[in-house]
């Protein structure tokens, strides 16, 4: 689930996906060779926290990158494991849901088969996922994060989770807005922004980062140059207003914003010329 502007996930539970995380990463030890936090709790994992008044990262479900090979052989599957916890496979959505009463909680998995733009795959030898360039580099280049909070049964849990690093992460979030397959939702636009401007080792480290995966290869770094030039390299351009939209809650049009969206869009622009280098 993805909300157009910030104040509409203020209003609703942000804390039950890192109770989410935890108890699947607990529950899937088996599997933690194949795994890699990926999508909106990476963001937050990666960055500085806002300061008063600036929009965080917020996500209401759970994005994982898998090996596409990944399985438990003779052990119990992921089906089994998260089903224990109340997290159902969806057929229609190709994802794990438990419903709450505050929202449907998704779990998401994403993998890559090294040939296509999108997708699917099997993985763990019966779910058919989602299949996207950038995951591989996701799973190689990642960080442990030490995650202290409650899981869903409310138990206190500190978890080592490994969390996609800046570099995949850019491409991955920039894919997702313009891509091939890009939704173009102004979360996105605003993730990519916040990852880049309050990574944990600073802005530039980040930019040098995103062009490191270019140097390495990485498809979705190269499809990521092309979502940076068609949508982010004017203040007026979709990316940068998608962006303000989201975190100025559908406002920045209105006169009395004007100036702060200005310069809020063309910090955006002036990120994606760094970015391209």
């Amino acid at each position: 689930m993805k909300h157009d502007t910030y104040e509409k996930y203020e209003d609703m539970d942000t804390d039950l996906p890192q109770r989410a995380l935890l108890t699947a990463w607990d529950c899937l030890c088996r599997y933690h060779d194949d795994l890699v936090l990926a999508g909106g709790l990476a963001v937050k994992y990666l960055t500085l926290p806002p300061a008063q008044g600036v929009p965080g990262p917020v996500t209401l479900d759970v994005d994982f990158g898998i090996h596409l090979g990944a399985s438990a052989g003779q052990y119990s599957s992921m089906k089994d494991l998260l089903g224990s916890h109340g997290f159902d496979w969806s057929h229609d959505d190709k994802r794990f849901l438990r419903k709450f009463d505050e929202l449907d909680l998704y779990i998401d998995l994403l993998t890559e088969d090294g040939e296509s733009n999108m997708g699917t795959a099997i993985v763990d030898d019966s779910l058919p996922v989602g299949t996207i360039p950038g995951i591989n580099r996701a799973l190689e280049k990642h960080r442990r994060v030490d995650i202290t909070g409650k899981t869903l049964v409310g138990s206190a849990m500190t978890q080592s989770i490994k969390v996609a690093e800046v570099g995949p992460m850019l491409a991955l979030k920039l894919n997702a807005f313009g891509g091939p397959k890009g939704r173009k939702s102004p979360k996105d636009a605003h993730d990519i922004f916040y990852l880049a401007n309050h990574y944990l080792d600073g802005v530039d480290a980040a930019i040098l980062a995103f062009r490191e995966e270019r140097a390495a290869g990485n498809y979705a770094a190269r499809l990521a140059e092309v979502a940076l030039k068609n949508y982010f390299l004017d203040h007026e351009a979709e990316g940068p207003l998608a962006c303000v939209a989201f975190q100025m809650n559908n406002q920045h049009d209105l006169p009395e914003f004007a100036e702060e969206s200005l310069q809020l869009r063309q910090q955006f622009v002036t990120l994606a010329l760094e970015l391209l280098g």
